[in-house]
């Protein structure tokens, strides 16, 4: 792996592959929907134009494309944005020639716009009808209120709704490409001499990073109602580290212990030994700012507060499901889906990407596992016990 890093402050993280005829790129831009003017603006604008330049006939655009490599796929997060593509590599120069040509030139017209608009609120309707999803969204905008980080990404209905076709342009233009933007290119790389020159030619900005440090300072329950719900769904938020901060390897330890796969405390305390849930389990998102580690739970509506009573019991005694065959586990099964989410050359190309535009450092992903694996169980202890000590917040989804 090596990092080249350009005079406009773009960075171009180098991974030669021999193997398969592909390249893998993914480009991480450090700005996501934290900057939003309006949430879901982001999403939008990028849907929109990343799929064609104005420059070509939607047919001229296509067959080019198809002829090298893949559509390029945006996707937006709260603290960055991606873009991704493979491509051979006889047609690496073409790709990015043609990349460059959309953000310099994106159509924006209004059918393209209209299109996207529509498939993006139909996505956000949808989400409603999941209990997980609505919790969730319930729990970031009460946990994280009045900051950057209480919008989710795609937006809502109200908000996407309200965008017109310029001020998505307009965004756009604002948005692609900051300095600091990760070039993450993994594969076969024997015409990548040609590509340098064509990054070096992009116009970039300064950007400044939103990073919220919003701590949990008192306990914070809210009910959410949802007609026709078959279950109660339960959501429980503690405060977790940032990326960047010290405890962030062993929070994604303790998330591992706690909730995830079938040998985690959640799925065997409260599903196996006493068959409370339709499902269970924990997500630690990795974020720039304070973060928070969420436990969750679904269940019968005649259980909930059966249910919720020994999922905040779990939580208080957490420090007694800490010992060195849960930790043991932990380290095998984090390690496990660390390795199997590496077997492909994409993947290799976004987690170099991600470390980099995260501000670890694109080296941090051949450490972390050795990071992890120095984890004592008396340091999980220690943590635990403090989770178990500090205030919550939780969400309550049922039919309404």
């Amino acid at each position: 792996m090596r990092l080249v890093e350009l005079s406009n402050g773009i960075k171009v993280l180098l991974n030669h592959l021999d193997g398969f005829d592909i390249v893998a790129c993914n480009v991480f831009i450090p700005k996501g929907s934290s900057s939003d003017k309006k949430p879901g603006i982001t999403t939008l604008s990028f849907k929109t134009a990343f799929k064609r330049s104005s420059l070509r006939s939607p047919y001229q655009f296509a067959r080019l494309q198809e002829r090298f490599g893949t559509p390029f796929i945006p996707d937006v997060s709260v603290d960055y944005s991606c873009v991704k593509f493979q491509v051979v590599p006889e047609g690496l120069t073409e790709f990015f020639k043609l990349l460059k040509e959309v953000v310099e030139n994106p159509d924006f017209s209004e059918d393209s716009f209209r299109v996207e608009k529509e498939s993006l609120l139909a996505s956000i309707r949808s989400k409603v009808e999941n209990s997980f999803t609505l919790a969730y969204e319930s729990m970031v905008k009460m946990t994280y209120s009045g900051t950057p980080y209480e919008n989710m990404p795609y937006g809502s209905e109200g908000s996407v709704s309200s965008v017109s076709l310029e001020e998505a342009k307009s965004w756009f233009r604002s948005s692609v490409f900051p300095e600091g933007t990760v070039f993450s290119i993994c594969g076969k790389l024997s015409s990548l001499e040609r590509v340098i020159p064509i990054l070096e030619d992009v116009k970039t900005f300064p950007v400044s990073l939103k990073k919220p440090m919003v701590d949990i300072g008192e306990f914070r329950r809210e009910f959410v109602k949802r007609k026709g719900s078959a279950q109660s769904f339960i959501m429980v938020a503690v405060e977790a580290p940032s990326v960047n901060e010290e405890g962030y390897a062993e929070f994604r330890l303790m998330n591992t212990l706690i909730g995830e796969g079938i040998g985690s405390v959640l799925f065997q305390e409260l599903r196996e030994k006493r068959g409370f849930a339709y499902s269970t389990g924990s997500i630690y998102p990795t974020r720039l700012g304070r973060s928070r580690l969420f436990l969750y739970i679904g269940t019968s509506p005649e259980k909930e507060r059966e249910v919720e009573e020994a999922l905040l019991g779990l939580l208080k005694n957490l420090p007694r499901f800490i010992n060195a065959e849960s930790v043991s586990r932990a380290k095998r099964y984090l390690r496990g889906g660390f390795e199997l989410d590496h077997e492909t050359r994409s993947k290799k190309s976004w987690y170099a990407g991600f470390w980099e535009v995260m501000g670890k450092g694109y080296s941090y992903d051949s450490s972390f596992i050795d990071t992890v694996e120095r984890v004592s169980v008396e340091r999980l202890r220690e943590i635990a016990e403090e989770i178990s000590e500090k205030p919550f917040h939780e969400v309550i989804l049922r039919d309404g």
